[in-house]
């Protein structure tokens, strides 16, 4: 079952970019992930909404995730929240 997460991450729009670079993600979503968007909320903080095949792969990627903000030097640990997708409908 696909699963849907929403990340509060705590970083700027900057921060948020220069650790998808270090991922190296380009303009795709995540290997393994269905959807991948990246949000400014009324802070100014990047909000991210994913949807993954599965947790596990969700939760692997979040390993390679971490060490990235550490480099980048993105304080705390992200708030995220997990949902099981009920309807998906593509753009």
């Amino acid at each position: 079952m696909a699963i849907c997460r929403v990340i509060e991450t705590g970083a700027s729009p900057e921060q948020y970019d220069e650790v998808s670079e270090r991922l190296g993600l380009g303009e795709s979503a995540p290997p393994g992930a269905q959807l991948h968007i990246g949000a400014v909320g009324d802070d100014g903080k990047i909000r991210v909404v994913e949807v993954w095949d599965s947790r596990d792969e969700a939760e692997q990627f979040t390993e390679r995730v971490r060490a990235a903000r550490e480099e980048v030097g993105v304080g705390g640990q992200p708030s995220i929240t997990y949902m099981d997708v009920h309807a998906l409908r593509g753009a």
